[in-house]
This record gives C-alpha cells, structure tokens and sequence, in this order.
C-alpha cells in the first residue's frame, strides 16, 4: 500500500516538463522537428512525389507524443516490485479456528479449508523467503558484512524452510 501511495503520489508532485530548462530543451526541439518536417515534406515535393505518404522517410513525431514517452518512462522508473506483505500465522490460525468452530461449515467442506489454508501458508513461506533472499542481496554488499550476518542469514533460512 505505501509503495502504491509513494507512485500515486510522485505522479502528482512531479511534472513532467516542469523545469524551466526543460522546456527549453522541448522548445528547441519542436523547432528542429517542424524545421525536419518542412524539409522532408519540400524534397518530397521537389522530386515530384506524390504525396507524403510515399516518402521514405518517415515524418518525424510531434512533440507530444516525446512528451507521453518521457512521462511513461519515468512512470515506469517510479514503480517498484515488492513482495507481499507477511501474515503472522497465529492470526490466521485464530481466523481458521473460529470459522471451523462454527455451525456454518461441515465435516466435509473441512479437508478443503485444510487445503486452502495449506496453500495461502505455503505461498506466504515462498513470499517471505523471497523477500529475506531481496534483503540480503541489498544490505549484504562487502564481505566483511556477509561474513558477520550469514550464519543468521542461514539459520533464518533454515526456519522458513523448516515451516515450509
């Protein structure tokens, strides 16, 4: 949820071309484009073609469509992969308990709920493995760090997989 707000909120705060320079820059490029333009379309003409569409070169994009390029890159560059979050297994448990304890469910739909449980239980070990595997990677860059952290590293491993 944070990760989704920080996007949400950086696509609002950050303009795309806010920066004076920046503008600048988009201005000098429209004119190089429509500069580009007019001469592809002038030869085109001069050597008795048709139309523009028969060009081989093709006319250069308006500079809007740099512009949604631009903001789509940076959207891309915003958003970032995060596992999910881990649940505290007692709680769930708690949660199963309760549902079973009630009138609602049946010896026969239990085997089900058992499996359904098992399955989200072992989908959350994988998740959690996953991200202590990503917290590793980032944190753990010089040796002298992996060499004072992996026996933890390794006996967290182990539990995981143990319950796993």
């Amino acid at each position: 949820n944070t990760v989704k707000f920080l996007v949400q909120y950086m696509a609002v705060v950050y303009k795309v071309s806010s920066t004076e320079r920046l503008q600048l820059m988009e201005r000098e490029l429209s004119s190089q484009l429509s500069a580009l333009k007019t001469e592809i379309e002038e030869n085109g003409v001069l050597q008795g073609t048709p139309a523009k569409s028969y060009s081989s070169v093709p006319i250069p994009k308006d500079m809007s469509y740099f512009r949604q390029e631009r903001e789509l890159v940076l959207r891309r560059a915003l958003q970032v992969a995060a596992a999910r979050p881990v649940l505290v297994q007692a709680d769930a448990m708690q949660r199963e308990l309760e549902s079973c304890l009630s009138r609602e469910y049946t010896p026969e739909s239990l085997p089900l709920l058992l499996h359904q449980f098992y399955t989200d239980r072992s989908y959350q070990l994988a998740q959690c493995k996953y991200q202590y595997m990503l917290r590793w990677r980032r944190f753990c860059r010089h040796s002298s760090i992996i060499e004072q952290l992996y026996p933890l590293y390794k006996q967290q491993k182990r539990e995981i997989m143990g319950d796993y």
